[in-house]
Parts: structure tokens; C-alpha cells; sequence
């Protein structure tokens, strides 16, 4: 049993064969696959920094008032614990740092690292529109804070709220660049996904396609071979007290036709049994070896008459066609027809086009009816539609009963 493996840092497809893409470097893998260590490690990011400057701060010459540093304090860890939560709430997040912009005096430059981790979580977690506007109005605010902390000056402010915004948009475009490249391969990744169902789920009714269409082959040589068996043998009875040598013809007609459909069995049960060795290959069926089928039934004393016009079709798909047709009416007729005196059998053909008539003379103990189909009906309309072709079963014109085909096809040179 062979099994399939993935180079490293490529994920395999659900059906196990297709390498799916992924992102490329080892640092990345190693991030995306430990979420909660990058969450952390952001969060240090901010707490270490804001940490120093609130104890620089109250061990300074000019010690900061207590009041201010346990309010940054408290703010600062506001802020550590929403950033932890950026990649599920990253819009929330942005929110809440904007308490830190509006505390811009002694510590609003400590208070700027949240935001711009805000903006960049924004762009790679929700969605551009999001990151853009949260930029916006992030500037907006960072400016405000700068022209009411800068004593009032009028120009003082501008430069400070410059130098704030060009950081907030560096923050929102490598966020932007994250956040697309991250958006693309997730729907690659999906769209892979979705290539490889949809391929399993087309090879799962190719299979079912198959299954059904070997079964309709099944049907046809079993109810044939064996109702020519039967009538066989319930002749074979019938003569042996009178002529026991046309009785032994009888049986050995018997042999043979069970002998061809074991062969023919084997043939399609060995396209079922995929873990076996190979079938033995042979031709499919066709209109040259309606004469022998023809010659079957004659055998089991069905009056069978074979009449062809036109040059026969080509295409072995259509000949293989046609045989079927003319076994399964001939079976329909060997089994139900009370003594009919003359069954024919026409195929009349030109290029790119045939017709199939069966019809038969007898009287019908239970005919099949056209409402209620049973396989071996179904399966002949079924193998006429492939054609574009019309279908009819039903009583004849006078008696007995008819069966009437046509079909249209691209016939081979």
C-alpha cells in the first residue's frame, strides 16, 4: 500500500494527494501555528516600554504626581489586555487605545505603540474599509490631543501630529500589505479545498455512472442467457422421450450459452473488482454478431427473422447499442409471448442516423407496460437517450407486441 507525503510546510488536500499552498518562511509557520505566543509577545511590546517610563518617572528629580502614573498605570493595562484579544476583536481594540491617544502629555508617546498595533491588527484581522477609516480617525484624534498638550502653541502642534500620522499610516499599509497577502492565500487555500471535493465528488459519480451502467450490462446477459437456458432445457424435456438426440443437441446449446455468459460475467464483474488481477479484454458486442444472437433463440424455437437495410452504422458504441435492444425485446419475447408465429427483427441504418424494430405476433401473458417500466425496458430508453433518440414499447398494430427506436449519432469513418 503506497502512501502519499507532503514536502515540509505544504498541507495535503482532504483527498491527501494535492499539496495545497501555504505561506511561505519558517518564522511565519512558526507564528501562525503559535497564535497565543505573537498575542503575547505584542502585548510585552507595549507593557515593557510603558513599564519604564511610569518607574523612570517616579523615581525622576522632578518625580511625576502619583495620581498621573497610577491612571497611566491603570490605562496601561486597559491596553495589554485588549491587545491580547486583537485577532478577534481588532476593531474593538482600535477603540479602546484611543483612551491612551486622549492622555497625550507625558505619556501619550508610550500610549502610541497600542495604537499603531491597533491600526495594523485592524488591516490584518477585519477588513481594509475598517483599517482606513480607524486611520482616520485615529489621525483625527491624535492630532486634537497634540494641539490641546501643546501649551496652546499654534504651529508647535503641526509637526508633532505629522510625524504621529506618518507612523499611524506606516502602521495601516504594512497592516494593508499583511492583510491582503494573508486574504489571499485563505481563499487559495479554500479554493484548493474546493478543487480537490469537487474533483473526489466527480470521480464519485463517474464510479456510480459506471456501476449503473455495468449493472444495465449485467441485466441484459443474465435475463438473456437465462431465459434461453430455460427454454432450452424445457425443450430438451419436452423431445427426450421422442428424440433423445435433439435432446442432447438441447443441453449442449445449454452448456454453450452458459459458458458465453460466465465469460461475459467475468468480463464485468472484473471491472468491479479493481483490487483482482486485470479481466481478460474482449470486444464489446455489435451488429455483426446479431446473427449469432438471432441464431440463439431460433434455438429455443422462436420463429426470430433478421432483416437489415443501409449501410451499418460504424460508431461501436451504437452497434453495441443496438445489440442490446434486439436482446432484451428477444428476451422479452421468448418470456412472455404465448406461440408466436413470426418475430422480426429490423434495423434499418444510413449515415448518422439507425431505427430498431422488434415486434412480434403472439399474445403477451403480463407485456411490460410503457407507465411502468421494469430495468430491462428502463435500461433501453436509457441507452437510446444517450443518442437523442426516441424510445417506444407497446402493443403492435394488430397483435403481439413492438418495440421501435431511433437514433441520431456522429458516425465513425
Amino acid at each position: 500500500m503506497s502512501t502519499t507525503t507532503s514536502p515540509p510546510g505544504r498541507a495535503l488536500a482532504p483527498g491527501g494527494d494535492v499539496p495545497l499552498p501555504t505561506p511561505p518562511g519558517v518564522v511565519r509557520r512558526f507564528w501562525s501555528r503559535h497564535p497565543h505566543l505573537a498575542d503575547a509577545l505584542i502585548v510585552l511590546i507595549y507593557v515593557v516600554p510603558m513599564v519604564l517610563v511610569l518607574v523612570l518617572n517616579l523615581f525622576d528629580n522632578d518625580p511625576a504626581p502619583v495620581g498621573d502614573v497610577l491612571l497611566n498605570a491603570v490605562i496601561m493595562l486597559v491596553l495589554a489586555v485588549t491587545l491580547f484579544f486583537r485577532r478577534r476583536m481588532p476593531r474593538l481594540v482600535l477603540a479602546l487605545t484611543w483612551i491612551g491617544l486622549l492622555t497625550f502629555s507625558d505619556y501619550g508617546e508610550v500610549h502610541l505603540i497600542a495604537q499603531l498595533l491597533a491600526l495594523y491588527a485592524v488591516a490584518v484581522y477585519s477588513d481594509i474599509r475598517s483599517a482606513w477609516v480607524g486611520f482616520g480617525a485615529a489621525v483625527g484624534l491624535a492630532s486634537l490631543a497634540a494641539w490641546l498638550t501643546e501649551d496652546l502653541d499654534e504651529i508647535a502642534w503641526i509637526p508633532v501630529a505629522i510625524q504621529i500620522a506618518i507612523m499611524m499610516l506606516a502602521a495601516t499599509l504594512v497592516g494593508v500589505n499583511m492583510g491582503n497577502s494573508k486574504r489571499y492565500v485563505t481563499a487559495l487555500l479554500d479554493l484548493a479545498a474546493q478543487l480537490t471535493r469537487e474533483r473526489d465528488q466527480q470521480a464519485q459519480l463517474s464510479r456510480i455512472s459506471e456501476r449503473t451502467r455495468i449493472a444495465g450490462e449485467m441485466h441484459d446477459v443474465v435475463a438473456h442467457s437465462l431465459s434461453v437456458m430455460v427454454a432450452l432445457a424445457d425443450g430438451a424435456h419436452a423431445i427426450a422421450p421422442k428424440d433423445l438426440e435433439r435432446s442432447r443437441a438441447a443441453m449442449l446449446d445449454v452448456a454453450a450459452t452458459g459458458r458465453r455468459s460466465m465469460t461475459e460475467m467475468r468480463r464485468l464483474l472484473g471491472v468491479l473488482d479493481v483490487g483482482s488481477d486485470p479481466a481478460p479484454r474482449a470486444p464489446q458486442p455489435g451488429i455483426d454478431q446479431l446473427a449469432d444472437l438471432v441464431e440463439s433463440f431460433r434455438s429455443t424455437g422462436l420463429p426470430v427473422v433478421l432483416e437489415r437495410s443501409g449501410r451499418e452504422p460504424a460508431n461501436p458504441s451504437v452497434q453495441l447499442t443496438i445489440f442490446r435492444l434486439v436482446q432484451e425485446s428477444l428476451t422479452n419475447v421468448l418470456r412472455y409471448a404465448d406461440t408466436p408465429t413470426r418475430v422480426v427483427v429490423r434495423l434499418g441504418s444510413v449515415p448518422g442516423a439507425a431505427e430498431v424494430t422488434i415486434s412480434d405476433n403472439g399474445r403477451h401473458r403480463s407485456p411490460p407496460s410503457p407507465r411502468g417500466f421494469g430495468r430491462g425496458l428502463i435500461g433501453m430508453q436509457e441507452r437510446v437517450a444517450i443518442y437523442d433518440g426516441t424510445f417506444e414499447a407497446g402493443a403492435g398494430l394488430h397483435d403481439g407486441w413492438r418495440v421501435h427506436a431511433s437514433m441520431t449519432f456522429e458516425d465513425e469513418t
